[in-house]
């Protein structure tokens, strides 16, 4: 996918000039996108707590630690998770190849027995990232996003600290200059 060319399955590489902080050397991972609006998760802000604890009382997922992620700052309380899977998987939708997202707990209940290794093949996400009708379009005139093809190994990378720069180089040398910008433009 060339830059500047966006919709469901790519990734949207947060530009060092983005001034929201909220979107800072992140990653999103667009999930729909349509005329009206857009919605994806951002997949390199690890919340630093493990599914044991923030579903502590769910049955369905004692045992496990999987990572659980600040998708974006809408509806935080809000929670979709991603699993990946060659075969598609009923009730989810593939957002891109390999990477399903879903929301019901019951679909989860099927999913969890069949996933290999859920640590490493299932990640939650609280809240979202949500843009209205043509706000994506005005960010993208205004270069805030970089885009490509969204692919599982950067999804689940085993150290999101490292997925924002692995994106960054997979675009290829013209971009290397970006992961030497500093994080507050205004320190330059």
């Amino acid at each position: 996918m060339e830059n500047g060319s966006y919709g469901k399955g790519s990734f949207l590489i947060a530009n060092p000039v983005l001034p929201d902080p909220n979107f800072s050397r992140t990653v999103v991972l667009l999930c729909n996108h349509n005329d009206e609006g857009s919605f994806g998760l951002v997949i390199n802000r690890n919340s630093g707590l493990k599914s044991s604890v923030v579903f502590a009382s769910s049955e369905l997922l004692a045992g496990y630690e999987c990572d659980v992620f600040i998708g974006g700052p809408v509806a935080p309380s809000q929670v979709f998770y991603l699993v990946r899977s060659p075969e598609p998987l009923p009730e989810m939708e593939e957002v891109c190849p390999g990477v399903h997202m879903g929301m019901s707990w019951e679909a989860l209940e099927d999913i969890i027995p069949e996933l290999e290794n859920p640590n490493e093949n299932l990640r939650f996400y609280m809240g979202y990232s949500g843009w209205g009708s043509s706000q994506l379009d005005g960010e993208m005139s205004q270069r805030s996003w970089l885009t490509c093809d969204a692919t599982d190994p950067f999804v689940f990378n085993a150290s999101e600290q490292k997925i924002w720069p692995e994106v960054v180089r997979s675009l290829g040398p013209k971009y290397e200059y970006l992961l030497q910008a500093p994080v507050d433009p205004r320190n330059n």
